[in-house]
């Protein structure tokens, strides 16, 4: 079995939100009450109870926080452990809080070795050029300014993935000085119902009862190992509990496009047989690709998406007219988009009602399920 892959920078990229051609343009400036200097009272243990909702799931965790020396300007910065059961969950970031208690960031970040104050794109070169260096495809920034938050400067890495043009979304210091990859969290909100509203359930790429107990959103990527495995065991877990387990599972496309050089083909492919013959085509031709996973290769993706289509009473010319077009692939950015905005970072990921599963342990989603529904059966995990 593949090891879970964890490049939590890079592993997808997002969706342009309406962006304009590449050019060069100032920064745009807006006014803004003034950021506190000092956290607000009641942080440290606000952040207690937020953290142990944020983090993935663990049964028995604990969390604690002290004051980390990493400068963000508005914002404090803190050093959050968790422990719990399994020391595979064991977890230990750096995270920042703005002084004015509104919001929270957990995420990746890097410095400008020559920091320069914000005056046009040009100044984010050194942000595109280490998205470059990592997945090396050229990289063009633009400044988004309706994602100027608490003092920070919204912007897009747009890269050009061979199957169009994606963006990600982070956030800049006006000196220049830090980047952040991704978004910010309301602080004062529950991170389980933020997450909930971020999720968009309409695509209806779903199995089970329309009104199941419980959600299971997956995002996942048809060439990877893991989700293989995961998946898998997820099918036999909600099988061997029919008729205890009211689970609705929606499927989302999160393709890892600058690593596995199929994927983004057999998620147009996907998407285009759930348009043309429904939900259970699309979820048995993932479990076809994922029973041939090991021997295709971005050839035999096509010949077996066209097959597979014809199987299921599509008209080849209506697939066509789907498959790897920009309609279909606008599509899976949008999940792609979605999935950066929660955080996603490796597949597959899972968050069931708004509760994120890192399912590095066996039994770990098991141990979930049964705070929903206590009778839950267990199951035999083969290794």
């Amino acid at each position: 079995m593949r090891k879970r892959n964890r490049a939590a920078l890079l592993l997808a990229a997002l969706s342009l939100f309406g962006l304009a051609p590449a050019r060069t343009k100032r920064a745009p400036t807006h006014p803004s009450a003034p950021v506190p200097e000092a956290p607000a009272a009641g942080t440290e243990k606000r952040l207690v109870e937020y953290a142990g909702l944020y983090l993935p799931w663990d049964p028995d965790g604990k969390i604690t926080v002290q004051k980390a020396t990493m400068k963000l300007p508005g914002f404090s910065s803190w050093r959050v452990q968790r422990t719990g059961r399994y020391e595979s969950l064991k977890a230990e970031a750096v995270v920042f809080v703005s002084n004015d208690g509104k919001w929270f960031f957990e995420g990746d970040s890097f410095r400008n070795p020559s920091p320069m104050p914000l005056r046009s794109e040009a100044d984010l070169a050194w942000i595109g050029a280490r998205y470059t260096k990592l997945v090396g495809a050229r990289a063009r920034m633009h400044f988004v300014p309706e994602r100027d938050t608490a003092g920070l400067k919204g912007i897009a890495i747009v890269l050009e993935s061979g199957f169009g043009s994606v963006a990600i979304p982070g956030l800049v210091t006006p000196d220049g000085s830090i980047y952040l990859a991704g978004s910010l969290w309301d602080f004062q909100a529950d991170p389980r119902a933020e997450r909930r509203r971020r999720i968009d359930l309409t695509a209806q790429r779903v199995s089970g009862p329309a009104d199941a107990a419980v959600t299971i959103v997956e995002y996942a990527d048809m060439e990877c190992q893991y989700c293989r495995f995961r998946g898998g065991q997820l099918d036999k877990l909600l099988a061997a509990n029919n008729g205890i387990a009211s689970v609705r599972r929606h499927y989302k496309f999160f393709p890892l496009w600058f690593t596995h050089a199929w994927a983004m083909k057999a998620a147009s492919a996907g998407d285009c047989l759930f348009r043309l013959s429904g939900a259970p085509a699309f979820f048995r031709f993932k479990e076809l690709v994922y029973g041939r996973q090991d021997n295709l290769s971005v050839s035999a993706i096509d010949e077996l998406a066209i097959t597979s289509a014809e199987g299921e009473g599509a008209a080849r010319s209506d697939f066509l007219g789907c498959y790897l077009r920009d309609e279909s692939f606008d599509r899976v950015r949008k999940d792609m988009d979605e999935g950066y905005r929660l955080g996603v970072n490796s597949t597959p990921t899972y968050f069931v009602d708004g509760t994120q599963i890192a399912w590095t342990e066996d039994k770990i989603m098991e141990d979930f399920l049964r705070t929903k529904f206590p009778r839950l059966k267990t199951i035999v995990y083969e290794k």
